[in-house]
């Protein structure tokens, strides 16, 4: 259980600790509307709330949550999987490549109240697949995720969440993610880079998903890379 120390009243510092006796320094507080609370973020833990605000709004209004058993790939500081909590998912599983998210995460939940609704996973680098920590057989309504946008290589632990290289992540969610999903569920992908979302729209039909965006702008006339980000709703084509 992550026990959080009290904040210095001359410093303004905020620690917590693990099971080890290693410290690791909280980073900043932001507040969530979406939440109607602060979470933390750590060290090397990637924070862009516009990157996901569709995707999150579309979980609230679209009230497909309620009920559901929800997979988020990359999970950060957990705010995705904390919003699916707070719109009464049954059950969330969560992964991610750092291990300080991972850590982040759980702390998140534990501070919410919805770490009984939480699984946290972490991802090993020698196993990095997108459902490597899964349980053979394990399948859920929602897979989400807010992918690494762009196509460069990882020279340090905090780039997973902005790079992937090759697209090799994006290619295994069109790949494999179908296998791990409930009859009538969807996979939602949360992109601001034009390319990745190019590469879906061409591939995703190719391995049999329907794709809608949700989104009012034109993506013909945005950046390169653009923010908020957009929202992808993936079905299979096969209506599994």
């Amino acid at each position: 259980m992550i026990d959080l120390r009290k904040a210095s009243e001359t410093t303004g510092e905020y620690r917590f600790r693990k099971i080890d006796p290693r410290e690791v320094e909280i980073k900043a507080w932001h507040w969530v509307d979406d939440l109607n609370g602060e979470i933390a973020q750590l060290e090397t833990v990637f924070w862009e709330p516009e990157d996901t605000l569709s995707l999150r709004q579309h979980l609230i209004d679209s009230k497909s949550v309620k009920g559901a058993a929800v997979l988020e790939i990359g999970t950060g500081t957990g705010l995705v999987s904390l919003v699916c909590a707070e719109q009464q998912a049954t059950r969330i599983v969560a992964t991610d490549i750092n291990a300080l998210a991972v850590l982040n995460a759980r702390y998140n939940a534990e501070l919410l109240g919805l770490s009984k609704l939480i699984e946290v996973r972490q991802v090993s680098n020698q196993s990095p697949g997108p459902f490597a920590v899964l349980e053979p057989g394990e399948s859920f309504d929602l897979i989400i995720s807010n992918p690494p946008w762009e196509n460069e290589k990882i020279a340090e632990v905090a780039a997973h969440a902005l790079y992937d290289p090759d697209f090799a992540l994006l290619d295994r969610l069109i790949l494999e993610a179908k296998g791990r999903l409930n009859p009538g569920g969807k996979m939602l992908l949360a992109y601001g880079a034009k390319k990745a979302i190019t590469r879906i729209l061409e591939n995703g039909p190719q391995h049999g998903w329907n794709i809608a965006i949700e989104d009012q702008r034109q993506l013909e006339t945005l950046p390169e890379v653009f923010l908020p980000g957009m929202l992808l709703i993936l079905t299979p084509q096969d209506g599994l």
